[in-house]
């Protein structure tokens, strides 16, 4: 499956964790001098263009 959704931390360590790791319990920041420490990933991607992370945004049907 090559669908498989990332989800990162928009705060300064621009963790970026994988959907097994998220659906295992990885489900916020830990990083210590993370701006983002504690607060729970978001569904995304880090940016080729910019090297940072960004939300996925919503598919509207």
């Amino acid at each position: 499956m090559e669908n498989n959704k990332t989800y990162v931390c928009l705060g300064t360590c621009q963790a970026v964790v994988s959907e097994e790791k998220y659906n295992n319990g990885l489900t916020k920041c830990g990083a210590e001098v993370c701006t983002m420490k504690g607060e729970p990933f978001a569904e995304g991607k880090k940016n080729e263009t910019t090297g940072k992370n960004e939300k996925s945004e919503p598919i509207n049907n």
